[in-house]
């Protein structure tokens, strides 16, 4: 089996976490979990639920970085890309730098506010979060497409 084609397999399989997870969190459940009211108890097990796909998030970026670098040392290396996987090199590292973003910054917020019990902070950190996540999800999902144009250019 090519080298190519194994880390494409690691490559797709990150991506779909990484996309499905931002889709879900950040344009279903985020958006509809602040309009409603919640005990602690809830709090803290989306606190959880939250900390749990960032650490899945950040081990996709990795591997998303590590896939993605390999296959272009596969290819020949970064003198054998074309514009479009240029493009996708660069944002995409760009994305998988926000995974690390979205693990510390926003989660370092909701933490302290569910800490504190701040609610207000909470719910100000969580909206903050989701709209992170609509944005990585956004740029995800246009790599997705320059690459597949990559292929064909």
């Amino acid at each position: 089996m090519p080298q190519l084609a194994i880390w494409q397999f690691f490559h797709l399989i990150a991506l779909f976490y990484w996309i499905g997870g931002l889709v879900f969190l950040g344009f279903y459940l985020l958006p509809r979990w602040t309009r409603q009211e919640h005990r602690v108890e809830s709090w803290l097990l989306l606190q959880q639920a939250i900390q749990a796909f960032s650490l899945g998030g950040i081990f996709a970026a990795l591997l998303l970085l590590l896939s993605g670098y390999a296959m272009v040392m596969s290819i020949g290396g970064f003198a054998h890309l074309g514009p479009a996987v240029w493009i996708m090199v660069v944002l995409g590292t760009i994305a998988a730098l926000g995974a690390f973003h979205l693990n510390f910054a926003p989660m370092k917020r909701l933490r302290r506010a569910l800490n504190g019990q701040d609610w207000a902070s909470a719910a100000k950190a969580l909206a903050s979060y989701g709209r992170f996540a609509r944005f990585l999800a956004a740029l995800a999902l246009i790599l997705t497409f320059v690459g597949v144009l990559g292929v064909y250019l």
